[in-house]
């Protein structure tokens, strides 16, 4: 076959990170098609997700490293394009083919996929142009069929791993090292601090150990109830992890900087006279975004709110301020039931975590918060979701 006539494969996605069902895919499309060029295309960002990616420069450093650990680094058809990163907005499949149509032209041009992705192929936008540009080429991934019904594509031989990059940046944030990600892969994350890693190093010195394992498991329920709230499950456990970053500041220092947050924290002058200690969640907001350079609001709410609650919480502030009282290490009774409940019904956990949080202030004869009262008011009145 002519060097002009042989395919050219074009792989989308944001390889935030990427892993070794990237990398099989790949190689089984070389092996099957055996293209002039197979091009990884990072995009800016992606049009279906709501997160914002790492830099280009570190998901290439990433890609580099997996195709090091895929033994595929160094073909010369083996290639990394940063023509959707070059356009600085979101950009469409059809747009890229377009792209590669001009650089390739008349060579067939093919857009690689897991069976996951064809099967909400319908949904992209111009679907029918892509398809007027390019064959889909996809692999069967565990839990997708390999149909999509009316759209025409070409199968790949074989079966591949499933990952989904979504939740291996939720492990990632929380500290582990998936086993879907090659050893090349996280190894370069470690050296560049990615995926929070930097973070829980600062954290780690702000807070003790114990302090530091209970707000893992914090974010970990988080993460694994994120999907129920519709949360995404990286901010669950961002902020999971952050919201006791002040708890070990001491009484002195939580007074001297509660003193100084702008704008003063509700209730601010009774919370320093009669239960300081509870000042740690908004000081703790103001180190969120001074130390920690998160500027997310809904992240700061959920530190902020995650000891007394507050009315009108959003998702995220419920998931922290459910997983603070009751993730995996808090031993006492009631910590159990909220835990198991919330997998359950969570609205009614959080309604539980409310009124364990007021008993146990009113039996131990300490000073209630009135934004906890005030929750509870509101939740009384509040209509279960349907």
């Amino acid at each position: 076959m002519k060097q002009k006539d042989r395919p050219i494969i074009v792989y989308g996605g944001s390889f935030d990170p990427p892993h070794r069902g990237h990398m099989a895919l790949a190689a089984a499309a070389l092996r099957q098609l055996r293209p002039a060029a197979l091009y990884f295309v990072p995009g800016f960002r992606t049009p279906f997700k709501d997160f914002k990616p790492l830099p280009f420069a570190e998901r290439r450093g990433m890609l580099e490293a997996a195709l090091r650990g895929a033994g595929l680094a160094g073909r010369p058809e083996v290639r990394i394009s940063r023509f959707e990163a070059d356009q600085g907005r979101v950009v469409y499949t059809w747009e890229t083919l377009e792209h590669f149509r001009r650089l390739h032209p008349g060579a067939p041009l093919y857009f690689l996929m897991g069976s996951d992705c064809l099967a909400d192929f319908r949904r992209w936008r111009r679907w029918r142009t892509v398809l007027r540009r390019a064959r889909l080429l996809a692999g069967l991934r565990p839990g997708y069929a390999l149909s999509a019904g009316e759209v025409p594509f070409t199968p790949l031989s074989g079966r591949f791993p499933e990952a989904a990059s979504s939740g291996l940046r939720a492990a990632l944030f929380l500290g582990e090292e998936p086993a879907e990600l090659q050893p090349e892969v996280l190894s370069r994350i470690r050296s560049r601090g990615l995926y929070f890693s930097r973070e829980r190093a600062l954290l780690k010195k702000l807070i003790s150990p114990k302090r530091y394992l209970h707000s893992v498991e914090t974010a970990r329920m988080a993460v694994r109830l994120a999907g129920q709230l519709g949360v995404p499950a990286q901010k669950a456990a961002a902020a999971g992890l952050l919201h006791d970053c002040a708890r070990d500041l001491g009484e002195r220092a939580l007074l001297r900087r509660g003193r100084a947050l702008r704008p003063r924290p509700p209730f601010a002058s009774d919370t320093a006279a009669r239960a300081p200690l509870l000042l740690h969640s908004w000081v703790g907001a103001d180190l969120t975004r001074r130390r920690f350079g998160v500027e997310d609001p809904e992240i700061l709410e959920a530190v902020s709110l995650h000891a007394t609650g507050a009315p009108g919480m959003g998702p995220l502030a419920r998931l922290v301020y459910v997983g603070d009282l009751a993730c995996h290490g808090r031993d006492f009774e009631e910590a159990g039931l909220v835990r198991e409940l919330a997998y359950r019904d969570f609205d009614a956990a959080f309604r539980a975590a409310n009124y364990v949080k007021l008993t146990h202030a009113f039996s131990g004869g300490g000073w209630v918060h009135p934004l906890s009262v005030l929750l509870w008011n509101s939740l009384r009145t509040e209509k279960p979701a349907s």
